[in-house]
């Protein structure tokens, strides 16, 4: 299964989700969410979720085109979908597969704030901390190195 999505479209099913909830959320959150989505497709062995780079930044994974398009919110909370919903845009399809991984990630970590899931990111042996170098510009975490992680956390989850 290629990625046939982008992470603009992940991230603003998240932010729908929120909305219908009526729990607002910030960018911060938003950006985690989504990296979590894709990262559980790839370890659950269903391969990208979207084709976006996923990049190391100081504070966690970040997916550039969801920081550009959320950097107006600052820290604030989000009030309304990224993507124009209009008649002319169709809104993304995603498979109940997909639509069912995006809802459980929101379901069981959308309560948490963003400085929460930063340090779920920056868990020891994370995606992130095998490619985050202070010194230098951001780095690609590659989908192979997100998919191995996840893998062996579900198989640490599973066998205990």
């Amino acid at each position: 299964m290629g990625a046939q999505h982008t992470a603009l479209a992940v991230a603003d099913k998240i932010i729908q989700f929120s909305l219908q909830d009526e729990t607002l959320i910030t960018p911060m959150q938003v950006q985690k969410l989504t990296y979590f989505c894709h990262a559980w497709m790839l370890g659950l062995g269903y391969g990208p979720l979207f084709q976006d780079a996923v990049e190391s930044w100081q504070y966690g994974p970040v997916i550039r085109s969801v920081y550009h398009a959320l950097k107006q919110y600052g820290g604030d909370r989000i009030t309304k979908p990224i993507l124009d919903q209009s008649a002319k845009d169709e809104p993304e399809k995603f498979t109940e597969l997909e639509e069912r991984i995006i809802k459980v990630i929101w379901r069981r970590y959308g309560c948490l704030d963003g400085p929460q899931l930063s340090r779920m990111t920056h868990a020891a042996g994370s995606p992130w901390e095998q490619t985050y170098q202070k010194d230098q510009r951001s780095q690609i975490i590659h989908n192979h190195i997100i998919r191995n992680y996840y893998a062996n956390l579900i198989k640490q989850r599973t066998s205990a």
